[in-house]
């Protein structure tokens, strides 16, 4: 997640930190449960990081080390964009994922004017099929992927309004919040052969 354009206060220049995963539930579970928290405040040494919430204070231990070159993995030329209602396509991929392969629950997606198709088949459970309209006015195309991976996005995001941006069939999709410049979560899912 990216915010830009803003200023902090005691921060000159730029900062960069890596926080433990644990930590990071660790202080979204603090600021959920403290509503009336509006700001947090931060500060490190050479060894550990403090973030203070309302009366509460989190402290963690830094990790050492570079964060990977992540920019080197996100797709540059996805040329296909899909506006969708996250909570339409959540219901589609629960649906059609229950007759996804166990193991790499794979699900096709075929993206034809103004319309996402969903389907997953095995050998066990049979196949299932689903579709949902959308304003995409592109070429046709199909790609696979782990439904896992698309619903961990759609529960990241909520049940707002994503896009989906794609390329072609053997290339990364991009999943993001559809709206909203001021944080840019993007979300690289890997296609699958199907």
């Amino acid at each position: 997640m990216e915010r830009n354009g803003e200023k902090f206060e005691g921060v000159s220049g730029e900062l960069k930190t890596l926080v433990p995963k644990k930590a990071m539930d660790e202080l979204r579970s603090l600021v959920d449960a403290d509503q009336d928290v509006e700001t947090i405040e931060f500060a490190k040494d050479d060894s550990t990081l403090f973030f203070r919430i309302g009366p509460r204070l989190l402290t963690s231990r830094q990790l050492t080390g570079q964060f990977p070159n992540y920019e080197a993995v996100l797709p540059k030329d996805n040329n296909k964009s899909v506006p969708l209602h996250g909570a339409d396509l959540a219901a589609a991929i629960a649906r059609v994922s229950q007759f996804a392969d166990e193991r790499s629950r794979a699900v096709r997606l075929k993206l034809e004017k103004g319309e996402l198709k969903l389907s997953a088949s095995s050998t066990e459970t049979g196949e299932s099929e689903d579709s949902i309209e959308t304003d995409y006015n592109g070429e046709t195309l199909t790609i696979g992927f782990n439904a896992q991976y698309i619903t961990e996005f759609l529960k990241a995001t909520g049940s707002g309004d994503v896009r989906l941006e794609l390329k072609d069939s053997q290339s990364a999709g991009q999943l993001r919040p559809a709206e909203g410049e001021d944080y840019k979560y993007r979300y690289i899912v890997m296609p699958m052969r199907i």
